[in-house]
């Protein structure tokens, strides 16, 4: 494998032409000879995260409200076409799909077509009875459910066929859309991310409650307020010393070291201001590969997808309607958006089940026992410890991108190019 130099730099320090990052972990083969939608180095790979930012400067955010925000986010999709919308359920999901149906009966298009992923294990009783819910409340007639041949596996079936066409993803779960974007087309796929990332990420949210009279001081406001009036490389320091985020053990030192680096100034730099947030978080190279990923499973399956939230306009609107104190959280920002357009009980937050178990099934155990340790840069990755933690009861999801990566070289390397004959077979009743 050769290692090609790759820069990236800081969107603030860019403005003044600084390289402030310098990684020697870009790759030109192994999986990535197949392709690299999300345009990742070998670190990346290595802690299934793109670090650090684009080199782009963040947009300023223009005043807008929340109506005129969504009606920029879909009337670029419904002029093309009719929409389909991918709806698990979730919060999130259930909020863009019953904006999105507005949008379209206020402007005289046919309603969006719910589609629904049904992989075993996937959601529980009470989340296929909130998608029933959910779509019984808004009207629809069409409903499509995507039931795929194959579990969710990381390397299972959908996956090894995703991959064999696009080579390594990022997020490594993407292949799970992938039934459904080809279900999509004779329409367009309107995908819209990032809004539930968006509140884990902007951490100061909390605080928004307070300077409103909403609540009253916790001592978690306290310490949160306490961070927010440090500079950013005294939050570097804190993070470090608290051990945030979690070792990898499964990298070498000097990559480990400088990965989890990378990810502290990333939180440490998050903005105050909930508009500026929104326009920093396009340019961080996580946000801009997922958007690649996702062109790339379009057009493996010929379906159209439309990414709203990638488009300068949306955002601008989004952020300016935001302001400065933004929403106190991602509840808060669910009910302004639609809370009179869903039953309440569909918007309060509900523990998400942990598919670890499940994406790292037989298929992904039975590689990693057999695996030799080749594929993988050695000066980066320890291969034993790589392997111990895929066998263990509770494989570190951050490892995800390495076992796709590993089992998709080995192809490569076996047969000099990647080739399957796994089929994605939906059914749809």
């Amino acid at each position: 494998m050769r290692v090609v130099d790759h820069y990236v730099s800081h969107p603030r320090a860019a403005r003044k032409g600084d390289e402030v990052l310098y990684l020697k972990y870009g790759m030109d083969a192994g999986a990535f000879s197949v392709g690299n939608p999300a345009n990742m180095t070998f670190l990346d790979v290595a802690c299934s995260m793109p670090l650090g930012w684009s080199g782009e400067r963040p947009r300023s955010p223009r005043a807008s409200s929340l109506e005129e925000a969504c009606t920029r986010m879909f009337a670029s999709s419904f002029e093309r076409g009719r929409c389909y919308i991918p709806f698990s359920g979730g919060r999130e999901s259930s909020m863009w799909l019953a904006t999105a149906t507005r949008y379209a009966r206020r402007n005289g298009h046919d309603d969006p077509i719910p589609v629904t992923l049904r992989y075993p294990g996937l959601a529980s009783a009470n989340e296929l009875q909130v998608q029933e819910r959910v779509v019984t409340h808004l009207g629809f007639d069409d409903w499509e459910r995507v039931e795929p041949d194959g579990g969710l596996d990381l390397i299972g079936p959908v996956a090894r066929a995703t991959l064999a066409r696009t080579g390594p993803l990022w997020p490594p779960n993407a292949y799970m859309m992938a039934p459904v974007i080809e279900a999509a087309r004779d329409g367009v796929f309107v995908l819209i991310t990032g809004v539930t990332d968006f509140f884990s990420w902007w951490r100061w949210g909390p605080l928004m409650g307070v300077f409103d009279l909403h609540r009253r001081p916790t001592r978690h406001d306290l310490s949160l307020a306490a961070a927010a009036l440090m500079p950013a490389p005294l939050r570097v320091r804190a993070a470090r010393r608290h051990g945030a985020p979690p070792p990898m053990p499964w990298l070498r030192p000097v990559a480990e070291r400088e990965a989890l680096e990378l990810l502290r100034r990333r939180q440490a730099a998050v903005p105050l201001r909930c508009d500026r947030a929104m326009a920093d978080q396009i340019t961080h190279r996580c946000f801009i590969g997922g958007a690649g990923t996702f062109r790339a499973l379009g057009e493996a399956f010929g379906t159209s997808i439309d990414q709203p939230l990638h488009q300068s306009s949306a955002v601008d609107s989004f952020a300016g309607a935001s302001g400065w104190r933004g929403f106190r959280g991602l509840s808060d920002a669910l009910r302004r958006m639609c809370g009179d357009l869903l039953p309440p009980e569909v918007l309060i937050a509900r523990p998400a089940p942990d598919l670890t178990r499940l994406f790292f099934g037989d298929a992904s155990r039975e590689f990693a026992a057999g695996w030799s340790g080749a594929g993988l840069d050695h000066s980066v990755v320890d291969a034993a410890a790589l392997r111990r933690n895929w066998l263990s009861d509770t494989p570190d999801p951050r490892t995800a991108c390495l076992l796709q990566f590993a089992w998709l070289t080995e192809q490569v390397s076996d047969a000099g190019s990647v080739t399957t004959t796994d089929e994605l077979l939906v059914t749809q009743p």
